[in-house]
Formats: C-alpha cells, structure tokens, sequence
C-alpha cells in the first residue's frame, strides 16, 4: 500500500482485489457524510441520532446478507 500527498489530494494505492468495489463505494460514502458532519453545525445529539439512523438503515440493507452467512446458506 502506498499513502501520497499531492497539493490538496491525499493519494492511496492498494491491490485492487484487496476490497471489493461495492466496500470502497460504502467507504467513501460514509467519508463523505462525516465530512459534512462536522462542517455542520449539528449538535452532538443530533449527529448521534444521525449516525443511529445510518446504522439502521446499512442493517436493513444488508441484513440479510450477513444471516446467510450466518446460518450456512440456509
């Protein structure tokens, strides 16, 4: 892995196969929303209920996925 900073770009090269592409879509996702965050003048309570309902709807998006896993493929 290499980490790299040029002018206002932070520059991270990694294999490829090492996440997948849909992990790396999620990452910047959930990168972006706390970039706005504290940018935000969000109390701390507010964003704690943010971050709850974020959590909540990734679950319901992926729960499923992971109980496969879980009970074998069942």
């Amino acid at each position: 892995m290499q980490l790299t900073f040029e002018d206002n770009e932070v520059i991270l090269k990694f294999p490829r196969d090492l996440l997948s592409e849909g992990y790396v879509q999620d990452f910047f996702q959930r990168l972006k929303s706390e970039m706005i965050i504290r940018k935000s003048r969000l109390s701390e309570e507010a964003a704690w209920e943010l971050s709850e309902e974020i959590k909540k709807k990734w679950w319901e998006k992926n729960r499923e996925r992971f109980l496969k896993k879980i009970d074998g493929g069942k």
